[in-house]
């Protein structure tokens, strides 16, 4: 049987687990910045694309039917959450590891991710708000 509602089908889940990854980017890009001439801090990334890749890899996804069934194949969206891990660039700025210039440039391309989910979020609910007013044509 399919079930598939209207804001399943409009990837409204999956846009807003993209803007809190982007958020939680953000905070770590910003904390690496904050403590560029902390001495012995260790610069973090925030991954989450590498571990969905792994996730959604798997050929077979099973159907649990029983809250207590073990989850067969690969996981969902909802079910992968990235980490905080320390960078490995070899950078040394003669304090610590952070890289600047990566971090800004992290910074702005995140930036940009999250404007981009947010404008994509943004036409899904004026699409569906049409769709109610039955203002579609």
């Amino acid at each position: 049987m399919i079930q598939a509602s209207l804001f399943e089908r409009a990837h409204l889940d999956n846009l807003q687990k993209a803007l809190n990854v982007y958020a939680r980017r953000q905070k770590v890009v910003a904390e690496n910045i904050s403590n560029v001439e902390t001495a012995g801090y260790s610069a973090k990334e925030y991954r989450f694309e590498d571990l969905l890749r792994n996730a959604s890899g798997g050929a077979v996804q099973g159907v649990q039917t029983h809250r207590n069934h073990m989850p067969v194949g690969r996981n969902s969206l909802e079910d992968t959450a990235g980490e905080v891990v320390e960078q490995d660039l070899g950078f040394d700025n003669g304090i610590n590891d952070v890289d600047v210039d990566h971090e800004m440039t992290e910074l702005a391309t995140t930036e940009l991710s999250y404007r981009l989910a947010t404008r994509l979020l943004s036409m899904r609910y004026s699409q569906l708000r049409e769709a109610v007013r039955g203002t579609v044509g």
